[in-house]
């Protein structure tokens, strides 16, 4: 039996998985904002009811929105509550095991390499595309981390020239990361509502989506705007990486709709020559993250801190 947890800015999950990796036990419970007590807490008392009930201490795997530097701190900002502190650290000596951490977007790759969308694949790129935009790179079954652990940001790229060319008006929005015009401004989840602004409609991100399946003008208008910036950031990676494969997660990426837009609208993005690679869906949805973040505990190499 192994042990994940998927932590996000507003909620945690958690699962029990067994050899097979079949849930056997999953809780949800709300982030604590900004107190790191109730947080350590809060993860205690999941974990202690989890070893009373299958009867021993497992390993445990976390998976979170950020990094951890040399010291050992996380740097997870969308998670006031663990920011800059050692969670990992902190978490074994409670627990009395080993823990192990990674960022969230590496443990939804590593989730669809075993047994999911990419599975098989020898080099696969993956897109979370939620609040922000997360990212990651899987080689033969191994994460590919970077010396500091950030490979992977690929969020934080620009946006083309050849989008910004094909809509001039475009607003150039600030980033969290210190710059300007990011590809996660515009194709993630936040994103997608800055876009329905800027196309004129007062509809949510997933109001806007409904609508477009349904042929509704404006929300194709937007769309036609997402998909083109997600497309031309989409053919950058692949014209810099050569992936075999790309999966995306997050809210959007639930939506069928979106790949046979998006393949319509890559080739015209690539390097003359290429061929885009198959741009899939996820296998687990949702539960990649915690599935991703389990097999850590399982693999201890995967984890970029491991501490026993």
């Amino acid at each position: 039996m192994i042990y994940g947890f998927d932590i996000g800015g507003t909620k945690i999950a958690f699962a029990a998985y067994d050899d097979k990796l079949h849930p056997q036990l999953a809780e949800v419970h709300a982030t604590p904002k900004d107190d790191y007590d109730a947080f350590l807490a809060l993860i205690t008392e999941q974990i202690q009811r989890a070893d009373s009930h299958f009867g021993a201490k497992m390993p445990v795997g976390f998976g979170f929105p950020g990094i951890q530097n040399e010291k050992g701190a996380v740097l997870a900002p969308n998670v006031p509550a663990i920011h800059d502190r050692n969670l990992l650290g902190d978490l074994q000596l409670r627990l009395e095991r080993p823990v192990y951490g990674n960022n969230d977007a590496n443990c939804f790759l590593l989730s669809e390499s075993h047994g999911g969308a990419v599975a098989g694949k020898e080099l696969a790129l993956g897109l979370t595309l939620g609040t922000g935009v997360g990212g990651a790179l899987i080689h033969k079954g191994c994460l590919i981390s970077g010396r500091r652990f950030g490979c992977g940001e690929f969020g934080h790229g620009p946006v083309g020239a050849d989008v910004l060319a094909r809509y001039p008006g475009l607003p150039l929005y600030a980033c969290g990361c210190g710059r300007i015009a990011c590809l996660e401004t515009y194709v993630s989840g936040t994103g997608l509502a800055r876009l329905a602004q800027y196309t004129g409609s007062e509809q949510t991100g997933q109001q806007l989506m409904d609508s477009w399946l349904e042929g509704d003008a404006r929300a194709t208008t937007c769309m036609n705007v997402y998909l083109d910036i997600l497309s031309s950031g989409l053919g950058t990676l692949i014209t810099q990486l050569d992936p075999d494969a790309i999966v995306l997660g997050g809210g959007i990426s639930e939506t069928p709709a979106l790949y046979q837009a998006l393949a319509s609208r890559l080739p015209a993005c690539l390097m003359t020559g290429m061929q885009a690679p198959p741009v899939y869906g996820p296998v687990f949805g949702g539960a990649g993250g915690v599935r991703g973040a389990a097999l850590l505990a399982r693999q201890p190499d995967w984890a970029f801190s491991s501490l026993a």
